[in-house]
């Protein structure tokens, strides 16, 4: 059934990749097509963690569902509310988040991998971290490089910590 929400923006493309087909193209011109209100609905049979990143970039941040075998659901959306960052002629928009995904690489990989987008953040820029658990060995390395951080555990296997520095700033 399809949502009855007019922001809602829907793209399939399970059977695009079932057939070998390429959907990166078809994804690309729906992102460019979203109105600033409206939101990507994306079906595919795997989660596109390289994707988090290309549309992060773009500025959309997402929210992936698992409905089950071969069979996600992801949402791309700009960021509203509280935590959103508003362009003004006062203030520039702060540059999008960087999204790493970590999970399943055995260490010292995603330590390492880190500490590699750390050294590439952009002034103001925020890393977001997606772990299979709570990194306490990353903990006292971030504070000692001066950068300030948060963790959330929403499931099992899924914990995110959100990385900036110190002040925001360089």
């Amino acid at each position: 059934m399809i949502d009855p929400d007019p922001r809602l923006v829907h793209l399939d493309v399970r059977e695009d990749i079932r057939r070998g087909a390429e959907p990166f193209a078809r994804i690309m011109a729906a992102v460019k097509a979203l109105g600033p209100d409206e939101i990507l609905v994306l079906r595919v049979p795997f989660e596109p963690v390289p994707l988090y990143g290309v549309l992060g970039r773009r500025g959309l941040a997402h929210r992936a569902e698992h409905l089950g075998p071969d069979d996600w659901s992801i949402r791309f959306y700009r960021e509203r509310g509280e935590g959103a960052q508003v362009a003004s002629p006062t203030r520039p928009a702060a540059p999008t988040p960087v999204v790493l995904d970590v999970r399943g690489l055995e260490p010292p990989e995603p330590m390492v991998r880190v500490l590699v987008e750390l050294d590439r953040l952009q002034p103001g820029q925020r890393l977001e971290i997606v772990h299979d658990r709570r990194p306490t060995l990353l903990y006292p390395m971030l504070d000692d490089r001066g950068f300030v951080h948060a963790t959330d555990e929403t499931e099992p296997g899924a914990v995110r910590i959100r990385v900036e520095r110190k002040g925001g700033g360089a």
